[in-house]
């Protein structure tokens, strides 16, 4: 068994109120009907603040702003620049973060597994090199990387965490998933743009895991990682996506994706549950990946859960949006930093391209 002992988390300097960010919007699009959509959308999306590693959004702009409504809108090669400039420095600021919450250091910690994480820039060498170079780590480190799977990949970073810790009891195990979705911003005026536009935001989040046998020598509590289990509901395939066209990433996201994930909500507990051996009854704690107020909504009226199981997760959400793989862990740790018990339950839930579920079950020890 393996252990999340830390997680940290980090968001870029720049942070803007939604009002703020739709007069941006609105000036960009230039057009009345889209600005009305877009109005009523960033109404209804239970966001007040998103964060950006460019200034465009904000009221004053800076020398790094990309998006000029008196200029072409900018490429994907001078988006993923602009990406290769911040994504490194954002996943070391929550690297940091996270060990600052065990009051340890890169040198103390002795990272021996390295998985990065991100779906909205490519480059090779990647995030992974540099994060060996700039922490000094060895240089013949174990690292693999996860790209291009979307809001959820964060999912199958822990679970080669869980196996790297289940097979190596000495393994010292960092996850770091970065994205920089306000990148891919376009003013274009369809339902996808729209929506994405609505509610993606930057960040960045860092898991310390370690094996349950190392924890414990070290008294080290966290959230034990008792299971995984997957669902494909490929009905939904054309829902949620991403499209690598020449000026940028390209969002998928269809307005019907709550009503779909809120029809298939009992399907998705149901299985998981016979598979992870619990039930609604015994989880004491919700971890839903808050892809959206609606979506956030339908899994609570489908379950007839409360505000305060979701709470953690509206909270993430209105304080910054949605930022793809690194958003669960942001509401992980804030269950984290919420007065655990011994041997309470949590359950996560992730939806991402496919339209694929990835759920998880912790429990505190």
């Amino acid at each position: 068994m393996s252990k999340i002992i830390s997680i940290g988390t980090a968001v870029p300097k720049y942070g803007s109120p939604q009002n703020d960010i739709l007069s941006f919007m609105q000036a960009a699009y230039q057009n009345d009907a889209a600005s009305r959509k877009l109005k009523v959308l960033f109404h209804q999306s239970g966001i007040d603040k998103r964060y950006s590693v460019v200034s465009d959004f904000t009221n004053s702009h800076t020398d790094n702003a990309i998006f000029d409504i008196d200029k072409p809108a900018p490429n994907v090669e001078e988006r993923l620049t602009v990406f290769k400039e911040h994504a490194t420095s954002l996943a070391i600021e929550a690297i940091h973060n996270s060990l600052k919450k065990i009051n340890t250091t890169v040198a103390d910690f002795k990272v021996t597994h390295l998985i990065t994480v991100t779906c909205t820039g490519l480059y090779a060498p990647g995030i992974d090199t540099e994060i060996i170079e700039q922490l000094h780590l060895p240089d013949d480190i174990f690292r693999t990387s996860i790209n291009f799977m979307g809001c959820n990949a964060a999912f199958h970073a822990l679970k080669i965490a869980d196996l790297i810790g289940k097979t190596d009891e000495n393994a010292n195990i960092l996850v770091v998933c970065v994205e920089l979705c306000t990148l891919h911003f376009q003013p274009k005026d369809n339902n996808d743009n729209l929506l994405s536009n609505t509610i993606f935001g930057d960040g960045a989040a860092a898991v310390l895991v370690v094996s349950d046998k190392a924890a414990k020598q070290n008294q080290q509590k966290g959230l034990e990682m008792n299971g995984f289990y997957s669902l494909l509901l490929d009905k939904g395939k054309d829902y949620m996506g991403w499209n690598i066209k020449p000026l940028n990433f390209e969002m998928i996201l269809d307005p019907i994706i709550p009503d779909f994930i809120g029809n298939h909500t009992h399907e998705i507990v149901s299985k998981a549950g016979k598979n992870l051996n619990i039930t609604p009854s015994t989880i004491d704690k919700w971890a839903v990946h808050p892809g959206g107020k609606k979506i956030l909504d339908a899994v609570k009226k489908q379950l007839a859960l409360s505000d305060n199981d979701l709470k953690h997760s509206y909270k993430v959400l209105a304080e910054y949006g949605n930022m793809s793989s690194p958003t669960i862990l942001f509401v992980l740790n804030e269950i984290m930093q919420s007065n655990l018990t011994s041997n309470e339950t949590v359950f996560a839930m992730g939806f991402g391209p496919g339209l694929s579920i990835e759920t998880a079950k912790f429990s505190y020890a």
